[in-house]
């Protein structure tokens, strides 16, 4: 019989799935030895305010094993101030240094690549210049690649404004459902998508794949697609977590949900095939299938929001079966909804928990704001269909410099299909009530109510910048 590690003999728990390309850790059981060199990079869209605390240098890990990279490619003054720190902790014996490119050709991931052909390290710790590692970090994720198949290792994301308004709220219980849902999968063995930030790579991994690719903007999610179709497995480690900064305003969300259903939409019909070529069970192959096609299915929804006014002349709901099938697609919605934000008030402090009937609003103002993060999804398809895979724009967050820039040209369209669709919906239930239709106009008011909030931010947001 072969004999089994005890948990004290074992740098991390890896339940290894029937399909050779994944693994799940648990950080309790990970402990440290010798480690080769690692390389920390945080990627090129720094500001000074959040790389002022200096959390980066502050990593508990061996000095001579560890060099911190800061990949730059910022074309104003935060250069300069990015400059200025990276001095300032080298300056105290910090192995720390920055990297500039003149050019940003192939944006995030042209950065990249530029900076591990310029790492010395056999793992690549990377995050976005808004986040904040824990200071063992590293301590708890390097020995995990022990495994000499473990390629990419992903810990869990926290959210330091995640209280400031309803709109950073909704992103936090949002992307929070996405982590649980993630680490379902990764316990199961099935294929995940995973976040290009709090992350570690296997140097070999990374470049026997080629590298991060700059025909999408999801890069992360490309080369995560890549690994798993590959020899190598993946880990995530959910309770080692990094905190985050959410996009604090109407506009900063909608552009950043474009470019991310833009670029999940690309890399699900990109990496299609290869996914249906692989060896899997039945129901692992359907599992990764509904997970890289998600973001369609939500582009989806918009969709099924158009279809209800010709709706309303095509169909018959006084039908027993419509009004039936009707109740049951709502009861449905509510149980998500339900499940989704007592969850998230579940795992909040005794006194930080809000109210059960505040709670119940914002379950119906959460469900409200799929309808037009929808909308987001669904014109970053249509531009994907299109040919635009590489329009890139970095997400303004908290109070740095590009707060006072204006938003991108993609803003104003997105803001433009924002008050069509809030039109569009109206116009829906005034035919609705005409025809006395009533099945399809919660759909019609909830997508009013969605719609209003984004177009009420940005009335705010325009008033704010004069």
């Amino acid at each position: 019989m072969k004999r089994t590690a005890s948990p004290t003999e074992r740098p991390c728990d890896n339940r290894t799935s029937t399909w050779r390309s994944f693994a799940t850790i648990s950080s309790g059981l990970c402990f440290f030895w010798g480690i080769p060199t690692s390389s920390y990079g945080s990627i090129a869209y720094f500001r000074e305010d959040h790389f002022s605390g200096g959390r980066p240098c502050r990593l508990r890990y061996p000095a001579k094993a560890l060099e911190i990279l800061v990949l730059d490619d910022s074309s104003d003054e935060t250069s300069g101030l990015a400059q200025a720190k990276v001095d300032h902790y080298a300056a105290q014996g910090v192995s720390i240094r920055l990297i500039r490119r003149q050019m940003r050709k192939g944006y995030k991931a042209g950065n990249l690549v530029n900076g591990i052909q310029q790492a010395a390290g056999e793992f690549f710790a990377i995050f976005d210049a808004d986040f904040v590692p824990p200071e063992d970090f590293l301590l708890k994720t390097i020995p995990c690649f022990k495994d000499p198949r473990l390629g990419f290792l992903q810990t869990g994301i926290g959210y330091e404004n995640r209280d400031q308004s309803f709109l950073t709220r909704f992103q936090a219980m949002e992307m929070g459902h996405q982590q649980y849902v993630t680490v379902g999968l990764s316990e199961d063995g099935d294929m995940a998508s995973l976040s290009g930030s709090s992350c570690v790579w296997r140097r070999a991994c990374v470049e026997a794949l080629g590298g991060w690719n700059a025909s999408t903007v999801t890069e992360d999610v490309d080369l995560g697609y890549r690994a798993q179709f590959g020899d190598w497995k993946y880990a995530y480690l959910r309770d080692v977590v990094s905190m985050s900064v959410l996009p604090d305003t109407a506009s900063a969300f909608r552009v950043q949900r474009e470019r991310w259903g833009r670029g999940l939409i690309h890399s699900a019909f990109k990496h299609v095939r290869k996914m249906l070529a692989q060896p899997m069970p039945l129901m692992k192959r359907a599992h990764a299938l509904a997970m890289m096609f998600s973001s369609l299915l939500l582009a989806a929804v918009y969709v099924v929001f158009l279809l209800t006014l010709p709706l309303n002349f095509l169909v018959d709901f006084e039908g027993p079966w419509v009004q039936w099938v009707a109740l049951v697609f709502y009861a449905l919605v509510a149980l998500w909804a339900l499940d989704n934000t007592f969850g998230a008030r579940k795992g909040l402090r005794l006194k930080d928990r809000p109210s059960i009937l505040r709670t119940l609003w914002e379950t119906y103002l959460y469900v409200a704001m799929f309808l037009p993060m929808a909308w987001h999804y669904f014109a970053g398809g249509i531009r994907a269909l299109f040919g635009v895979y590489g329009d890139f724009h970095r997400t303004p967050k908290g109070q740095g410099k590009e707060r006072g820039d204006a938003p991108p040209p993609i803003n104003r369209w997105l803001l433009l299909g924002e008050a069509f669709s809030l039109g569009y919906s109206l116009l829906a239930i005034v035919v609705a009530v005409a025809k006395a239709n009533y099945v399809l106009i919660p759909i019609n008011l909830t997508a009013c109510v969605g719609f209003g909030i984004m177009l009420y931010w940005s009335w705010q947001e325009s008033r704010q910048h004069g």
